[in-house]
């Protein structure tokens, strides 16, 4: 067909056309807009310095020290708003009567704050994380689990107390007493900068951020950037669907020492940004606990450890795995049987 031709077929059959382009339209998925990091640093990877191994700078989240950051937000419309930091190196002991390698993290926990000005209130107040799910600090002397590179922890936060085009301060601190030391608490990465003043330390603190804006403000960093951070995710018509969670298998692990085999499960994870997936347990399929370990990408493997596992009256308990995207997005599977017939026994 000539173009002269096409034009002509074109003009005629507009109607044609147009149907056939929306159709096209339609069936061409549109991708969520992606989720706003905002921090000193452009890379959220770019922060590798002193929470995941030598020189730790000092850099502890405790109950008598707080990092404070000024970070501005863009204009903008946004749907959910989240406050984060990247930790690690958290300190760890051996309780008593247990072998050296069996170490334990420290009990505590990390709030952060995020505020207009640099005080803040209950309200403006949330729990991070625990640290129980923090990366432990390697033992040079000892074969220990659970450490690993720092990770990011987020935490959403309500959208009201963002404002498109202003400054917000964002503070970090722990509320738990036992940690006051770097020798008890976990480091908080960092990445090099500039000698821009726009974040502060302060030790002049007891469990919460400080309690005035001349101690809030009275020592700043320079050199050295707190990974520190806020994730904001933009009004949308096309927000992605949440995750699709499928546990495929379950099997015996191995068994270690007197400790019975523990359950391994394989699970399918589809989904756009997937963060995050970890296993819970019930003995009612309504109140769930998570069990284990967090896993932050491919392939979705699971230790399910037997050991102090309560049975149901029924002899029963059910296991699911649940994933989140970056968006907050969260998917569940369908509940199994964690004692169910495996084919792969010890």
């Amino acid at each position: 067909m000539t173009w002269n031709g096409l034009l002509r077929f074109l003009t005629v059959n507009k109607k044609l056309c147009l149907t056939v382009f929306a159709l096209f339209f339609l069936a061409v998925p549109l991708s969520a807009e992606k989720p706003l990091f905002i921090s000193d640093l452009s890379n959220p990877h770019d922060y590798e310095l002193f929470a995941n191994g030598g020189w730790d700078g000092n850099w502890y989240v405790g109950y008598n020290t707080c990092w404070i950051q000024k970070l501005s937000v863009p204009e903008g419309k946004y749907q959910k708003a989240f406050v984060g930091a990247k930790l690690g190196r958290m300190k760890s002991f051996v309780a008593s009567g247990r072998p050296p390698w069996d170490k334990k993290s420290y009990d505590g926990e990390i709030f952060m704050g995020v505020s207009s000005t640099p005080t803040w209130n209950k309200s403006q107040s949330f729990r991070l994380t625990t640290t129980q799910d923090i990366p432990l600090e390697p033992d040079f002397d000892s074969a220990v689990e659970r450490v690993g590179e720092s990770r990011w922890f987020w935490t959403e936060i309500p959208i009201k107390l963002i404002q498109p085009g202003k400054d917000h301060f964002i503070a970090i601190w722990s509320p738990t007493k036992d940690m006051n030391s770097v020798s008890s608490s976990p480091i908080l990465a960092a990445g090099y900068g500039s000698r821009d003043i726009d974040t502060w330390h302060s030790d002049d603190v007891k469990g919460a951020p400080p309690s005035t804006i001349e101690k809030a403000i009275a020592t700043p960093v320079t050199i050295f950037e707190p990974a520190i951070a806020l994730k904001l995710v933009p009004a949308t018509d096309h927000a992605p669907d949440s995750p699709t969670v499928t546990v495929q298998n379950i099997e015996y692990g191995k068994a270690r020492g007197k400790s019975p085999a523990p359950r391994i499960l394989t699970a399918s994870v589809k989904g756009q940004d997937i963060e995050r997936a970890w296993a819970e347990i019930s003995i009612n399929k309504k109140d769930w606990m998570r069990v284990g370990r967090i896993v932050y990408g491919a392939p979705y493997i699971f230790t399910i450890p037997m050991d102090n596992i309560s049975i149901g009256s029924d002899g029963k308990i059910w296991v699911r795995i649940s994933a989140l995207d970056g968006y907050a997005n969260s998917g569940t599977s369908e509940p199994r049987s964690l004692l169910e017939n495996s084919e792969s026994k010890p």
